[in-house]
């Protein structure tokens, strides 16, 4: 990974900020691992005729950003930054700076929100810079249409990426609806008649039939004060043919009914099978680490 750049304390000769808002057909938690995901970064940042043939990113708070933009005649110009805020699937803040023979060109201080608009994304762009050298003013001039080629890039990339991920974002949305209403149905309703359950909570597992019960999700929904939160952020999803897997992290939050407050991230895998035309989850495996000293005891307090 790359190393953050420092700020600098020179006084700007220029500075510009704007706002772009864009609405993008496609559920939240995909568009924000486009943003997240350096494969998926490489294809859209940067404006039209530009490629990206380095792209890191280490999407953390304090990670760092390092992205070469190549135009049209061949030139490389090299950007990097450093994350300040990742927060899954709904903001990002971050920096970004471009140096010239370690003169600092540009800073700039970015605030990236993503808004689920009835399973649809309202992405807005709030993006301040500051430039130190003359050349930074005609940059700075040119920072509006190169943000919007960008996006406009971005867009393509959401729609040929919708079908598929979207499809299996659009479950694990409604599978997050269904812990925030407490909704058991909905729940049952997401699964495969055959579906293989490895929770938190005992039994080592549940199929079929005992997995499905919605007399326990009722009992359990009932230890909580108000609706559940799950998030899931940037999810790992592979799809073939009527079977897709997906895996990474979850973020469970809520407030039990003796006051305890719950922030719990979890590590998940959840597979899926089509049927019908439709994508139900097979699969669900939800665990944490537990502590290897001998006590055995789940480490419940652990953050990405």
């Amino acid at each position: 990974m790359p190393t953050a750049a420092r700020a600098t304390s020179q006084k700007p000769v220029a500075q510009r900020e704007i706002t772009l808002v864009r609405m993008l057909d496609a559920p939240r938690e995909l568009v924000f691992s486009l943003w997240t995901d350096a494969n998926h970064l490489a294809q859209w940042w940067s404006p039209h005729t530009y490629t990206n043939p380095v792209c890191e990113a280490d999407a953390r708070p304090g990670g760092a950003i390092l992205i070469h933009m190549r135009g049209p005649s061949g030139n490389i110009h090299v950007m990097d930054g450093v994350y300040r805020e990742i927060t899954p699937p709904s903001r990002i803040v971050f920096t970004t700076s471009v140096d010239d023979n370690g003169v600092r060109v540009l800073e700039g201080h970015n605030v990236v929100t993503f808004e689920d608009v009835g399973g649809k994304t309202r992405l807005t762009v709030q993006a301040q810079a500051s430039g130190f050298i003359e050349i930074a003013k005609m940059m700075l001039g040119g920072m509006e249409q190169g943000w919007s080629q960008s996006l406009e890039k971005l867009e393509v990339l959401t729609a040929r990426n919708v079908s598929a991920d979207a499809a299996i974002w659009a479950v694990l949305a409604e599978h997050s609806r269904a812990h925030r209403e407490k909704d058991a149905a909905l729940m049952i309703k997401l699964f495969t008649d055959d579906i293989a359950s490895f929770s938190l909570a005992p039994p080592l597992q549940r199929i079929g039939a005992d997995a499905r019960n919605a007399a326990s999700f009722e009992s359990w929904f009932k230890t909580w004060r108000g609706g559940i939160g799950l998030e899931f952020g940037d999810l790992a999803i592979a799809t073939g043919g009527n079977i897709a897997f997906a895996y990474g992290l979850g973020r469970m939050t809520g407030t039990k009914t003796d006051g305890a407050v719950i922030d719990l991230w979890t590590r998940y895998s959840i597979g899926f099978r089509r049927e019908g035309g439709a994508w139900k989850i097979a699969n669900l495996h939800t665990s944490v680490p537990f502590h290897m000293d001998g006590s055995f005891k789940a480490a419940v307090d652990l953050k990405p």
